[in-house]
């Protein structure tokens, strides 16, 4: 089983405080045996101003470097190589820290751009950028250190950060999305992690989400790249290399697990999408993905 931590299990304050955390990255108070990959239960923010390392989420590597940001969301595995190189700050917050504590029903957007793993999650900062939220980063320390620390001025901070990372964001994407289609996205996300298993068409979404197909399409290309079909495809492809890499649950039962019942053409996709049978893929990856205790 892949070990799932908890904001608690890195912070030194969790007796004062449950759901969010600001320290230096070189800082948090890693538990005895941490390992490596793991998931969260929380969202992090992780802000490298020193060193390099490298980031491997899921199947995906990137390079951690300075003056780069990189969002870390609930749920995705993920390992770093030698964090002990980096040094930054680490923004922990649940999802209800984000819902109760932010004074503007916008802000609630804002976390869409967070979660979307279908694209680079990371955007690199330039002096600009860094001379008007540094500022911002040092009222959250100083907010989050105080006896008396209000966790209302501490989601207010956390709006403007948000405001100016996701400004960041949609330039170096290239494109600008709307509020309403980051909704729409968000929504949309919500629904596919309860109903990839099922691979339900892009029909059962455009209806659940009272859109049409051609909206729901259009909305989630222009977010991602992809159209619906490709996404749902990915997101079982994923799931199904998580499983292989990080249980020894047989082939076929993963197969019948994520809606196949056809085992034979589970493997033909898998190998299709990945260049590798089910069984090399996992054996491939078994070494690489060893958990690490660091």
């Amino acid at each position: 089983m892949i070990k799932i931590y908890n904001i608690s299990d890195f912070s030194p304050f969790y007796n004062k405080e449950q759901q969010f955390m600001i320290a230096p990255f070189e800082s948090l108070n890693r538990p005895t045996q941490f390992v490596w990959p793991h998931k969260h239960s929380f969202y992090e923010i992780l802000w490298i101003c020193e060193g390099e390392s490298k980031h491997v989420v899921d199947d995906h590597e990137w390079k951690l470097s300075a003056d780069n940001v990189y969002f870390i969301s609930p749920g995705q595995v993920h390992r770093i190589e030698t964090h002990s190189a980096l040094k930054g700050h680490s923004i922990m917050f649940t999802e209800e820290f984000f819902i109760l504590n932010f004074i503007n029903n916008e802000a609630l957007d804002r976390l869409a751009f967070l979660r979307n793993s279908y694209k680079n999650p990371h955007l690199t900062v330039n002096a600009e950028t860094r001379a008007s939220l540094e500022p911002v980063l040092q009222l959250m320390y100083a907010e989050f250190a105080r006896n008396d620390y209000s966790r209302l001025a501490l989601g207010s901070l956390m709006f403007v950060l948000l405001t100016g990372l996701e400004r960041v964001y949609q330039s170096q994407q290239g494109t600008v999305i709307t509020s309403a289609h980051i909704v729409l996205m968000d929504q949309f996300r919500y629904l596919l992690e309860s109903g990839y298993a099922g691979q339900r068409p892009l029909g059962y979404y455009a209806q659940a989400l009272h859109v049409t197909p051609h909206h729901l399409n259009a909305v989630i290309k222009k977010a991602t790249g992809k159209t619906v079909t490709a996404v749902i495809s990915d997101r079982i492809m994923l799931e199904a290399k998580r499983i292989l890499v990080h249980t020894d649950t047989p082939i076929g039962q993963i197969a019948h697990q994520l809606g196949f019942n056809d085992f034979s053409y589970f493997s033909r996709l898998f190998k299709k999408r990945n260049q590798l049978s089910p069984d090399k893929y996992r054996a491939a990856m078994h070494v690489k993905n060893l958990p690490l205790c660091v």
